[in-house]
């Protein structure tokens, strides 16, 4: 049995290595704060209930579990309650809180031999004198001797017999261990020998904030806890900020009762049914009378006079089927009532304010409770949410619990960590432009033989590892394609920002004055100033960042700011560059993609530290000369944006690029270059490049071009883009030496017989992202590309021509596609998918086939399908729709638009 003890929160500073630990117990955690855990819960509780001993070779008995999630997301108020509910299942228990100081392996295993060995041989000793007794420790199990250990004497053992004893505990005993807040997984490493696999469905259940500790657990036991719906986060809140309300739960009472409807409609007699039925539902609705519950009792009684009234119309050859659907939805229905109901004066500040939280239980419960000493009236409510963020600041435990996994951070990844609170709320970063930003700010520097970007993108993904960002969506190779951060630890991240001076952020309102000494401005969404532009002198300023706003301060800033690094204005009115910026000798970054600009100064010769300059989607039709002198840049990014729908061919066009490009040995990015007799020359000196646009692209250009493209080391990705849409596009020469080349993007009609050109039957097969628009193919697309290009994960096909009318997805087909793309086929009609196609497919777009209008046959089988778009189809598709039922038989997607 568990010896209870007081739960204590670790010191600052910790004077040894036995006072970093703690004998910690769970604080015990009532059903109803577990809002929103139900599914996770039961998952946890399936994979800790001890079951027969495995007999199968490879399977290990002992399951190590791990729950993994950001601070504040419930990863030990889980685990308390199953721990409690389910620990006499096993002969020993231990709960161990690790925290996030790193202890040494002989504190640990002294903790742990006191705790296992009270489990087992002193149920009755009070926590508090734990260490002034006796416990019983076998020094052989075999012979069953045993010898009587002091405290004392276990904390003389050294690490050996620390772990000899354990083993000896533990031996022929089904056990469970809570390793509870691990930061380390060298914590796990340095005592995992002690839990030898005896074949007794032992368990060890971690709970961490980080990934790499999370993979400790045992295939198929790995539980991540996900931010609440906002129905469980409004429902934990009201609970927390009505705690006087007798909240009765009443969704359980009358569950039994459905339960009991369920199994007598199966084996009561004929005759005797529809009156025992009716008896059950009438106690409901006597209880329903009864209720002081807060939540309105009319809706359970009117529920249960409906079951009255529908059992007593029944008639006696009623079938067992009709009552067994009448208790599902009563069923249903008891999982969408409310335990507290919000009064209807609040209810939309109560969402507002919950939806701020965005699912984090720590920060709901601390807002609810903190809102149950506050008038329940809607002012006050508002107030509140306009303070959220200082409230949220200055709570103790949110800041406290957070504060935690900042400073965890090592060095180098805290200033990245900061730097992407400059970003408004809800913001999307991609991996591109964050990666460059970091290594534009120095932030990042080069290790061994991996540039400062692949460093960058390693810190990246470290950050979503522990949680710090959240991922939003993976590219085609499966790596961190966007990202975002949780609203509250960005308003932490705020706070550390102001209080070391790191960044000031003004989001969507005025300008608000600002310390002179400031060292980063971020603007989102300014609309007026409040301060003379004038006068905005910021000597020290490193970073200006500026999106949808008003930026005619810019040139004042620019003027005044001679150490700035950093210049990113993307999707602002920006209209010009003044020649000054030449002068501006620290800058490595230029960001103007998406603003009004037309050109740029000959002065930007002068930048010679530059390393990135992004003017994509801009009116500038050409470089200046002085270009190919910034020997330091790394990312070249410009063209001319002609069609913002991007119907036309011509929707994007290259800028002109001066002479000289060569020069530029270090780029990785250069995007879009035009193809001319020169460019095959330029592009043997660059060797750095990893992704490529080459427009403009005509049959003379081909032979050379592809040959030489054949030999670059590293390029990754590649766009290729005919001079027209009619231009034929000979492939044969493409034949890539190396393996990197994962992303072809082919705009243009590639010759005929380009399905056995090397590119495809070659490299096919190293292929994850392909994208053709306006190819000819003479078989069915989809049949061909399923045999060249096999490990696809993302496949686009946009205005493809064909003579065939219908598109099969044949079994098998394509097995690692996540997305696919059918758009602009104006001659297909029908689309199969065989049983086995697409077996991994999440999301499914087809639109603007306008003959195809019957519902593609096979789709009801993809069921990992999230999103389904069915758009610009033939006009009667949707009557075909609805005659299907498919909205029934897809309730499985989450997203799907028709």
């Amino acid at each position: 049995m568990w010896v209870n003890s007081v739960h204590e929160l670790l010191p600052t500073q910790v004077t040894s290595a036995e006072q970093q630990f703690r004998y910690s117990s769970p604080q015990l955690i009532k059903d109803e704060n577990l809002v929103g855990f139900k599914e996770n819960r039961e998952l946890l509780q399936k994979s800790l209930i001890p079951s027969a001993p495995v007999l199968v070779a490879n399977i290990p008995a002992l399951k190590v579990v791990s729950l993994l999630g950001m601070g504040g997301m419930g990863k030990t108020t889980l685990p308390t309650s199953v721990y409690e509910q389910l620990k006499d299942l096993f002969d020993i228990h231990a709960w161990l809180t690790i925290s996030q100081t790193y202890r040494v392996v002989d504190a640990l295993l002294k903790e742990l031999l006191n705790i296992v060995s009270a489990s087992e041989h002193t149920a009755a000793v009070d926590a508090n004198n734990v260490n002034q007794k006796e416990v019983t420790v076998p020094v052989d199990i075999e012979r069953g001797d045993k010898k009587r250990l002091k405290p004392d004497d276990i904390n003389k053992m050294d690490v050996l017999e620390l772990k000899r004893n354990l083993k000896m505990v533990l031996k022929h005993k089904k056990y469970i261990v809570v390793l509870d807040d691990v930061w380390d997984r060298r914590v796990y490493d340095g005592i995992s020998d002690v839990f030898e696999d005896s074949g007794k469905e032992s368990r060890i259940v971690i709970t961490t904030r980080k990934h790499d500790v999370a993979a400790l657990a045992t295939p198929g036991y790995l539980l991540k806890l996900n931010p609440l719906d906002i129905k469980d986060a409004l429902q934990l809140f009201c609970m927390k900020a009505f705690p006087n309300k007798n909240h009765i739960d009443w969704t359980s009472e009358l569950l039994e009762h459905a339960n009991d409807i369920i199994k007598r409609s199966e084996s009561l007699p004929l005759e005797k049914r529809p009156r025992e039925l009716e008896e059950l539902a009438t106690h409901i609705v006597t209880k329903c009378e009864d209720s002081t519950a807060v939540i309105c009792p009319s809706e359970l009684q009117e529920l249960a006079t409906d079951t009255v009234k529908k059992i007593k119309s029944l008639s006696l050859s009623v079938c067992p089927s009709e009552l067994h659907d009448l208790a599902t939805v009563i069923v249903k229905r008891c999982e969408d009532l409310p335990l507290v109901k919000c009064p209807s004066e609040l209810q939309e500040i109560a969402t507002d304010i919950v939806k701020k939280c965005r699912g984090l239980p720590l920060a709901i419960v601390s807002v609810g409770s903190l809102l149950s000493s506050r008038k329940q009236i809607e002012p006050v409510w508002r107030q509140m949410y306009n303070e959220l963020p200082c409230e949220l600041e200055k709570d103790d435990q949110v800041r406290g619990i957070l504060n935690l996994s900042y400073y965890d951070l090592p060095s180098d990844l805290r200033n990245c960590f900061l730097y992407c609170s400059l970003f408004p709320e809800d913001y999307h970063f991609s991996k591109e432009d964050l990666v460059r930003l970091w290594v534009a700010e120095g932030f990042v520097e080069r290790k061994g033989d991996s540039t400062p970007e692949e460093v960058a993108e390693g810190y990246l993904t470290e950050l979503i590892h522990r949680n710090m960002l959240q991922l939003v969506e993976n590219d085609e190779l499966g790596r961190v394609n966007t990202c975002k951060m949780h609203d509250i630890l960005r308003e932490l991240a705020l706070s550390i920002s102001k209080a070391e001076m790191f960044g000031t952020v003004n989001d969507f309102g005025a300008m608000v004055q600002m310390d002179t000494d400031v060292r980063r401005i971020s603007s989102y969404g300014w609309k007026k100033m409040k301060k003379n532009k004038s006068n905005m002198k910021f000597p020290h300023l490193r970073t200006l960042m500026a999106s949808d706003t008003i930026v005619d301060y810019v040139p004042s800033i620019l003027s005044e700011s001679k150490y700035l690094t950093v210049l990113e204005l993307q999707n602002s009115d920006f209209q010009e560059l003044p020649a000054s910026i030449g002068n501006l000798f620290n800058l490595k970054y230029i960001g103007l993609r998406n603003t009004r600009i037309t050109s740029l100064p000959n002065s930007i010769k002068n930048l010679s530290n530059l390393r990135t300059l992004d003017v994509k989607s801009t009116s500038i039709k050409a470089l200046p000369p002085g270009i190919v002198k910034l020997t330091k840049l790394r990312h070249l990014i410009a063209d001319k944006l002609a069609d913002k729908n991007q119907s036309e061919f011509w929707y994007f066009v290259r800028v002109e690029a001066p002479e000289g490009l060569s020069n530029l040995e270090d780029l990785q990015t250069l995007e879009t270059v035009q193809a001319s007799k020169d460019l095959t020359e330029q592009l043997d000196k660059l060797l750095q490049l990893r992704s490529l646009w080459i427009d403009n692209i005509t049959a003379s250009h081909c032979g050379e071009h592809f040959a030489t493209l054949s030999t670059m080391p590293l390029l990754s990705s590649l766009l290729l883009s005919a001079s027209d849409e009619n231009e034929t596009l000979s492939l044969k020469d493409f034949n890539p030496i190396c393996t990197k080349l994962h992303k072809l993007i082919v705009r243009g009609c590639w010759a005929l017989g380009t399905k056995h050109c090397p590119i495809l039957q070659n490299h096919g097969k190293y292929l994850k992202f392909l994208a053709l628009s306006r190819c000819h193919f003479v078989e069915d697309p989809l049949v061909v590309l399923a045999s060249c290009v096999p490990n696809l994960t993302y496949l686009r096909l946009n205005n493809i021509h064909s003579p065939h009318t219908t598109l099969v997805l044949s079994a098998g087909s394509f097995p690692h596609l996540n997305t696919l793309v059918l758009k602009d086929m104006n001659d297909v009609s029908l689309l199969t998918i065989r049983d086995g196609a697409l077996p991994g497919i999440e999301c499914l777009y087809i639109t603007s086939l306008p003959q195809l209008q019957t519902v593609p046959q096979g789709i009801r089988s993809l069921g990992s399908l999230k999103k389904l778009w069915l758009l610009g189809l033939h006009r009667n598709f949707k009557a075909q729709w609805d005659m299907d039922g498919m909205q029934k038989y897809l309730q499985h997607v989450p997203e799907i638009r028709v």
